[in-house]
């Protein structure tokens, strides 16, 4: 009971800490410690280090060369691949979800997409995220694809970093509703090919909202710090 006890405190606690970066209540370059963040999250030292660790080795917290800790930044090269690399994978869970989708699951992808239509309407900026990668993992799900699952899951919550980030300083792709009815519409229709051009296509839409952002931020950082 004691090791299992143990084992929850070190699980949850990295969750935690991952989470306050994947919603950049810890922010990309921030500085942290283990006494600030020890404090944060009202934990012991033993479990925030093997959270670090694992947060190192996953590339959401840096060690710099003298030692110290930093949130891991976001930059356009990297948002650039891990967009790239979904847009690949998810068309193809995407024709293989409209080869799979049964009524109960268009039925439930229908009610989704409700949920990103409600959303979007109100202007909640951030449950048009969630919502929306709920969606994706549903995809993900019913396309029987469990390698393509596994190696999208290691990007997924950078992808969803990025997304949340870039939320927080100006809205999100203004059409990802239509192109998530659109994807939906395919596996509807069991449109393969139609499906795998959709979801890519949607992804790279995002992906260029994402990189004009970040560039917009990047460049306001330069006017803030003047010549």
């Amino acid at each position: 009971m004691v090791i299992r006890s143990r084992r929850l405190s070190k699980d949850n606690t990295y969750y935690a800490l991952k989470q306050k970066i994947i919603d950049s209540e810890l922010e990309p370059n921030q500085a942290v410690n283990e006494e600030n963040l020890a404090a944060l999250l009202g934990v012991s030292r033993t479990p925030l280090r093997e959270a670090i660790q694992r947060l190192e080795n996953e590339d959401f917290l840096v060690r710099q060369p003298n030692g110290r800790l930093r949130v891991a930044s976001v930059t356009i090269k990297e948002v650039e691949e891990v967009f790239l690399i979904r847009s690949m994978l998810e068309g193809y869970i995407a024709r293989s979800a409209a080869k799979h989708a049964t009524d109960k699951d268009i039925l439930h992808l229908t009610t989704m997409m409700e949920r990103i239509k409600h959303s979007f309407q109100l202007g909640d900026k951030q449950d048009f995220v969630s919502y929306g990668f709920e969606f994706h993992d549903y995809l993900s799900e019913i396309s029987e694809l469990r390698t393509f699952e596994k190696v999208l899951n290691q990007l997924r919550d950078h992808s969803l970093r990025y997304c949340r980030y870039v939320t927080m300083h100006g809205d999100w792709n203004t059409q990802a509703d239509e192109e998530h009815n659109y994807i939906l519409q395919m596996i509807a229709d069991k449109n393969e090919d139609g499906a795998e051009k959709a979801m890519r296509d949607h992804i790279l839409s995002s992906l260029s909202t994402a990189l004009a952002r970040i560039k917009g931020l990047e460049e306001n950082e330069i006017d803030h710090i003047g010549p």
